[in-house]
């Protein structure tokens, strides 16, 4: 089952660099009408859709594009080909990264969440109950549903949160990916939709990107401590997810223009309502 995933993933890897070059195709043609392509991570996708459509509405000649998730990884190869003029990132860049010639700008933060769906009866879990849920010690849920974790590459950065939240999380996440049958996604849509159907599923996504996209999800609480905007900045609530926007060092008038505006009270009214903190 393992195997056959990480095909999938290699798969949906190729037909992502098969995207960045097609639009890199068409860099010229972006560059000289009046658009703005964005793409990148899925959990910045929802907000960044509200943000665009306020944008275009107090500027009718601009158009701003959303492109499907390409993940940060595939933001981070198209900004310096010219394939879109916004990248969105869930991850700092790497040092190599940056000497392509990008450039970063942290515009917000949501709490990275455990989800389930909204009609499950669990509101909370523990981090002892997470490890054990992960490496199948517990089976089920208080209504005998049987529970089942979605699972995503082990480099994810969902993947990496949880597993640095304790030695046992790191280790029971391990033995999850060794179990078979567990269902698995690879894309941070895939994740939410599988945890919106698949019976008895639990899996990381973001407050930002079930608020964003209406998902009829429950973020629980984890120690006890709820996973809000507020107890995500002071520290409480311990997951979160840094978002970025990447552009060339020189980006058109445009783009710069779009900066300023996620800087700006009417963007941050849409981030807080979407589950966001400014950085």
């Amino acid at each position: 089952m393992w195997y056959d995933a990480m095909i999938r993933f290699r798969s949906r890897r190729a037909l992502l660099a098969s995207l960045v070059i097609a639009c890199g195709l068409l860099a010229g043609q972006g560059a000289l009408a009046k658009e703005i392509r964005i793409g990148g991570t899925g959990n910045a996708i929802g907000t960044m859709r509200l943000l665009g459509e306020a944008y275009m509405h107090q500027h009718p000649g601009l158009k701003i594009i959303l492109l499907p998730s390409i993940g940060s990884g595939g933001a981070i190869k198209a900004v310096p080909r010219g394939a879109i003029e916004i990248g969105l990132s869930s991850r700092p860049l790497t040092a190599e990264e940056l000497a392509t010639g990008i450039a970063v700008t942290e515009y917000a933060r949501s709490p990275t969440v455990l989800a389930v769906a909204a009609k499950a009866k669990v509101s909370g879990v523990t981090r002892e109950q997470l490890a054990a849920l992960y490496d199948g010690t517990l089976a089920r849920w208080p209504d005998g549903t049987a529970i089942r974790p979605v699972l995503r590459q082990p480099g994810d950065d969902n993947t990496r949160q949880i597993k640095a939240l304790g030695p046992a999380l790191e280790k029971a996440l391990t033995a999850a990916e060794r179990r078979p049958g567990l269902p698995f996604a690879v894309t941070d849509q895939e994740t939410a939709d599988k945890i919106e159907t698949v019976p008895g599923a639990i899996g990381v996504t973001t407050l930002a990107l079930i608020l964003s996209e209406g998902r009829p999800l429950r973020a629980l609480a984890l120690d006890g401590v709820e996973p809000t905007p507020a107890n995500g900045a002071a520290g409480s609530y311990p997951l979160a997810k840094h978002f970025y926007a990447l552009t060339k060092a020189e980006p058109a008038a445009a783009v710069r223009d779009f900066l300023v505006f996620l800087r700006s009270p009417a963007a941050g009214d849409i981030l807080a309502r979407n589950g966001h903190w400014l950085p």
